[in-house]
C-alpha cells in the first residue's frame, strides 16, 4: 500500500460470502476489512475504493452516494453489525470519486491512497491547548530529541504483516491518551548553560532536560517552563516519573561509552481512568499509567528490553503482556473477540502486536469491532 495509515484507498475484494437469513446483502471482505454490501453488486477480484472506520467524508460526497445518515456525527464512517457480521467500511463507487475529483478518466491501481484526491481524513479529537502556568505566553519550540509516538497501522490495513514464523508479543491496547516523557539533549544551551559549563561549573548532564508530552503536544520542559496542572504532571507526580529517567540515564552511563545517552531517553504510555475518556474509565476512580514503549538514542527497543527497562528498572507499570510467542491468525482472535474489561460488559479496545525485535515496520493494532460498536451507543472517546 502507498500509505498503511490511509483510510481512504484502492483495494481488491478478495472474497464475497452470503450472509444466513438475507436475501439482499451479502459480506465482502477486503484485505483485512469486511464490508456489507448490496447482493450481486460486486464480484470477488474488483477494485473498490474504499473508506475505513472514523474516515471523515465530505458532505458532498456523502450526499452524492446518499449515505450521509449512515454516517457518524462529522461525517465519519462507522462500524455496525448486522444479522451477525461486521461491517467496518464504506465502499465509494468509481463513479463517485471521479465525479468528485471532476475527471471521468482517472484511472487508480490497488493500493492507491485517496485521502487527499477526496479530501477524506481520519477524525482526530481536538487537542486543547494552555498558557504557561506563569500566565505567561511563549513562543514554544517542541524538542526535536523528543520525538512523537511512532503511528503504527491497524492491521486490516497489512493483514499480512506477521506469518506463523514471527515470535511477537501481544498486549493489551489501553483506551486513555497518550503520554511520553523524557530526558533529552536540550534543544540548545542556554547563556548561563553555557558559562557554567565553561567555567566547569556543571557536568555533562547540563545538556539534558526532562520534557514531557502527550501524543501529539510538547507539554513543558525544564528549560522552557511547563502548561498548567494537567493529568501528565499529575501522572509524572504520582509515579516520580523524572526522577527514575534521571537515575536511568546516570546509572547506565558507567556501563555506556562517552557518548550515552546520545538524543537522550524517552518513555511512552497511556493514561486511564477516570475523567480521561468518557465512558471508559475501567471502574477507576484514579488516574493510572502503564508504559509500553522506550527509546534509547533515538531508537526503539526489542520487546524484552523494553519490560526491562520499564518494569524492572525504573519501577514502573508495564502493559499488561497477554500473550509472547509464534504469531497465528487463532491466537490473536482470542484475545481481541469477546473480552470485556474485568467484571464488566464492556468490551476491550483491542491488541497492539509487536515483533519481537522491536522494529516500527513489524508492529499493528488490532480493534475489537464491539468495542466500536459499544463506543458510539455510549459515546465514549476515539480509539486511537
Amino acid at each position: 500500500m502507498e500509505n498503511i495509515n490511509s483510510v481512504c484507498y484502492v483495494a481488491k475484494i478478495d472474497s464475497i460470502s452470503k450472509i444466513e437469513g438475507a436475501d439482499n446483502i451479502e459480506q465482502a471482505r477486503i484485505g483485512g476489512w469486511n464490508c456489507i454490501i448490496q447482493k450481486d453488486k460486486y464480484n470477488p477480484g474488483d477494485l473498490v475504493v474504499i473508506a475505513t472506520t472514523d474516515a471523515v467524508i465530505p458532505k458532498e460526497l456523502s450526499d452524492a452516494m446518499e449515505v450521509t445518515n449512515y454516517l457518524r456525527k462529522g461525517g465519519r464512517v462507522r462500524t455496525v453489525k448486522l444479522r451477525g457480521v461486521y461491517s467496518e467500511c464504506l465502499i465509494i463507487p468509481f463513479k463517485f470519486a471521479r465525479e468528485a475529483t471532476k475527471h471521468a478518466n482517472t484511472k487508480w491501481d490497488e493500493g492507491d491512497d485517496l485521502m487527499d484526491t477526496l479530501k477524506i481524513f481520519k477524525y482526530e479529537p481536538p487537542v486543547k491547548m494552555v498558557q504557561l502556568s506563569s500566565g505567561r505566553k511563549v513562543k514554544y519550540h517542541e524538542n526535536p530529541n523528543f520525538p512523537v509516538y511512532y503511528k503504527f497501522p491497524n492491521m486490516k490495513n497489512v493483514p499480512d504483516i506477521f506469518n506463523e514464523k514471527d515470535t511477537v508479543q501481544i498486549t493489551r491496547k489501553i483506551h486513555g491518551t497518550n503520554a511520553r516523557y523524557g530526558i533529552v539533549k536540550k534543544n540548545k544551551l542556554s547563556f548561563w548553560d553555557k558559562i557554567k559549563r565553561f567555567f566547569r561549573l556543571a557536568d555533562k548532564w547540563i545538556g539534558y532536560e526532562f520534557v514531557v508530552g502527550s501524543h501529539n503536544v510538547e507539554k513543558g520542559s525544564d528549560s522552557q517552563g511547563f502548561y498548567d496542572t494537567n493529568v501528565w504532571y499529575e501522572i509524572a507526580d504520582k509515579y516520580k516519573i523524572k526522577e527514575k529517567l534521571w537515575d536511568y540515564i546516570k546509572d547506565y552511563s558507567i556501563y555506556e561509552d562517552a557518548s550515552w545517552p546520545g538524543t537522550g531517553v524517552v518513555l511512552y504510555g497511556e493514561i486511564y481512568g477516570k475523567g480521561i475518556q468518557k465512558g471508559y474509565d475501567y471502574g477507576l476512580d484514579e488516574l493510572k499509567f502503564v508504559g509500553f514503549d522506550f527509546v534509547e538514542d533515538g531508537k526503539y527497543l526489542d520487546t524484552l528490553n523494553t519490560k526491562l527497562a520499564i518494569k524492572d528498572i525504573l519501577d514502573l507499570p508495564h502493559v499488561e503482556i497477554l500473550y509472547f510467542g509464534n504469531w497465528s491468525q487463532e491466537i490473536q482472535d482470542k484475545f481481541v473477540f469477546n473480552n470485556f474489561i474485568d467484571g464488566t460488559k464492556v468490551p476491550h479496545e483491542g491488541i497492539v502486536v509487536k515483533h519481537m525485535n522491536g522494529e516500527r515496520g513489524k508492529i499493528a493494532k488490532v480493534i475489537n469491532p464491539d468495542y466500536l460498536i459499544y463506543g458510539e451507543k455510549h459515546n465514549i472517546g476515539d480509539s486511537h
